[in-house]
């Protein structure tokens, strides 16, 4: 165990913190995947789904829209014994303005991997990377799977 202990030690050590400017380019490539995924997200004032085939049907859930930003939840519902759930149920507020896409949760969670063990060196620049990467590497995931399918209202 202290062999994996100090290996998981020495990975966090390594990693440089991410700055502010790191962050904010995520940020960018991330509003314009969505962009990609949802043409028309700036005029989307309802809640909408892609019916798919030989996928989970992918959810968007809008929760506010102002003329500059919006608070949306993109997901999967999935059937589990307790009834439906949503995952991975992230959600993220969009900067139209500024054209930069911010992730508020996931899993309502703040962080990805709450228990990694040393959290506690990770500033809120590197929680924010977390987050970013993981919406940036699902929107990829997304992108495969449903960009050019028709988004219909709930």
């Amino acid at each position: 165990m202290a062999i994996e202990d100090n290996f998981l030690r020495s990975l966090y050590n390594q990693q440089n913190p991410k700055t502010y400017s790191e962050v904010s380019q995520l940020f960018e490539l991330n509003y314009q995947k969505i962009l990609k995924l949802i043409p028309l997200l700036k005029q989307t004032t309802y809640s909408s789904m892609i019916k798919h085939d030989s996928e989970n049907d992918l959810y968007l859930f809008v929760e506010e829209t102002t003329p500059y930003t919006g608070t949306y939840i993109l997901t999967h519902q999935l059937d589990a014994p307790s009834g439906l759930i949503n995952r991975p149920d992230i959600k993220f507020k969009i900067y139209f303005d500024a054209k930069l896409l911010e992730v508020i949760s996931v899993c309502n969670e703040t962080i990805l991997n709450s228990s990694h063990p040393y959290l506690a060196q990770c500033s809120d620049m590197n929680i924010q990377w977390e987050l970013n990467t993981f919406i940036e590497n699902w929107l990829d995931y997304c992108l495969g799977k449903y960009q050019g399918k028709s988004w219909q209202m709930l």
